[in-house]
C-alpha cells in the first residue's frame, strides 16, 4: 500500500511518511463487494474498518422489523471502534453499498497504533463526539418532527452533500432510492413516495428519471410554516 492511499484516511492524514511506514506494519487491506454484510447487530467486535474508496451504511432493524439507517460512511471515513474500545458487541449491522477497499485494523493492533499515535486517539475521540451528536440530533428529530418535516430536513442535508446549483434550482443525479430515503427518516418507501409526489405537484421539487430537482427555498419554507 503506499502512503497517499494510507492518508485518505482523516485520522492518518497528518502523520509523516516514517510514521506511515511504520503504520503500515499494523494493518491489512481488504476489497468487499457491494452488498455484503460485514457484520450484524451483537457480533463480538474484533476489527476496525476505514474506508480507502466505497460506501457503507450502517443501520438498525426496529422490533417490527423495519430497516433504520444511521449513517452512510464513505472514502476517508472509519466504523467498528467502538467495539474495540468497550469490549462490547456490535451495536449495529454494517453493508458495503458499492465495491469498496477497506484498511483493517484487528483489536491488538488497533490498541497498539492509540498508544503508538496520540493523534489519532485524538482525531478517533473527536469522530465519534461528532457521532454522539449526530445521533441526539436523529432522536430530537424523531420526537418533535413529523415524517414530513423529517423529510424536509432530510431532502435539505442531501442537496448539500449531493447536489449541484443549476441557477434558481439544485439538482441531485442518480437513482434515489424510495426506500433508501424511507429508511433514513423511518417511514416507509410508499409514505415517502406519497410526500414527495404531492411536492412535485405543488412545485417544491421536480422528478426525474435519473435526477431530482429541487428548489431549495420554496422547499425549506414548509418548516417555517
Amino acid at each position: 500500500m503506499v502512503k497517499h492511499e494510507i492518508k485518505k484516511i482523516g485520522i492518518f492524514s497528518e502523520l509523516s511518511d516514517d510514521e506511515v511506514k511504520k503504520l503500515s506494519l499494523y494493518i491489512k487491506e481488504q476489497h468487499v463487494d457491494k452488498n455484503t454484510e460485514l457484520f450484524h447487530q451483537d457480533d463480538p467486535g474484533d476489527a476496525m474498518y476505514l474506508i480507502l474508496k466505497g460506501g457503507v451504511r450502517i443501520y438498525l432493524y426496529s422490533p417490527a422489523g423495519r430497516e433504520l439507517t444511521l449513517a452512510v460512511l464513505r472514502t476517508g471515513q472509519f466504523f467498528g471502534e467502538m467495539s474495540l474500545l468497550d469490549g462490547m458487541p456490535r451495536s449495529a449491522n454494517a453493508m458495503t453499498i458499492e465495491d469498496t477497499d477497506f484498511i483493517v485494523l484487528k483489536r491488538n493492533d488497533f490498541l497498539n497504533v492509540l498508544q503508538s499515535y496520540p493523534v489519532i486517539a485524538t482525531k478517533i475521540l473527536k469522530d465519534m463526539s461528532i457521532r454522539v451528536r449526530e445521533a441526539d440530533a436523529m432522536i430530537e428529530d424523531f420526537a418533535l418532527l413529523n415524517v414530513y418535516d423529517r423529510l424536509t430536513k432530510y431532502i435539505d442535508k442531501l442537496m448539500k452533500a449531493e447536489g449541484k446549483k443549476e441557477g434558481y434550482c439544485t439538482v441531485i443525479s442518480g437513482n434515489i432510492k424510495r426506500q433508501d430515503i424511507a429508511n433514513a427518516i423511518g417511514t416507509t418507501r410508499e409514505t415517502v413516495s406519497r410526500i414527495l409526489s404531492a411536492w412535485q405537484r405543488k412545485g417544491y421539487i421536480k422528478l426525474l428519471p435519473s435526477k431530482m430537482i429541487m428548489y431549495r427555498d420554496i422547499l425549506l419554507n414548509r418548516l417555517k410554516k
